[in-house]
């Protein structure tokens, strides 16, 4: 009976994708699926500032981040995408997965302080977490 609801539920999951595998890749790697904007909104957003410049759009700050650099996850709802902006430029893919190693191995000289450096860690992590990656 147990295998039978696992199986159940295996193939409930499956049937349940919705094909976001298929949008991401077809939009890029800045697309936001409807579950991990949720996520996001009701779990992660609670550490972060939101300041909404315009109509669609809300850029995330991290309340533990110093002043040495200013990370913000910046997230264009309207067009289920996201970005990352570190002192006001949009990086790319590889540059979020280079900045992560960096600071995760501290040798990241923009967040200097272990607080700030924990924060950073967090907002990348929260950036593609919801960019799925």
């Amino acid at each position: 009976m147990r295998l039978l609801l696992l199986f159940l539920l295996c193939v409930l999951l499956t049937a349940c994708d919705g094909n976001t595998r298929d949008r991401r890749a077809a939009r890029g790697g800045d697309y936001v699926s409807a579950p991990d904007h949720l996520y996001f909104q009701n779990i992660r957003s609670r550490d972060y500032r939101a300041v909404t410049p315009e109509q669609g759009i809300v850029a995330y700050h991290h309340d533990d981040l110093g002043a040495d650099a200013e990370l913000v996850l910046v997230e264009y709802w309207l067009e289920d995408r996201a970005e990352l902006q570190l002192d006001g430029q949009s990086l790319a893919r590889d540059q979020v997965t280079a900045l992560r190693q960096a600071v995760a191995t501290g040798k990241s000289v923009a967040f200097s302080e272990d607080k700030a450096r924990a924060a950073a860690l967090e907002v990348v992590d929260d950036y593609l977490r919801l960019t799925g990656g």
